[in-house]
């Protein structure tokens, strides 16, 4: 029995997930524990595929990669 390859169109799923981080501009957003710990920084701006984040102290970071923006907390436990 032959099996039926599936097609995944990664450009589709590529622009939902980006869709759905836009949506996430002006909220706080996870970020991944090689930063920092603490605070979830606020999610201003989107750029190709950097972010610029703001924390509540005033601080910003700009050009932060958007595979970054992940909850990797369980990963960092001490």
């Amino acid at each position: 029995m032959k099996r039926e390859l599936t097609t995944f169109d990664f450009e589709a799923e590529a622009q939902r997930h980006l869709d759905g981080l836009r949506k996430m501009i002006g909220k706080g957003v996870p970020l991944s524990c090689s930063y920092v710990r603490g605070q979830r920084p606020i999610l201003l701006a989107i750029e190709g595929d950097r972010a610029t984040l703001k924390y509540p102290n005033g601080a910003t970071i700009l050009n932060v990669p958007l595979r970054d923006l992940v909850d990797d907390s369980g990963y960092w436990k001490t």
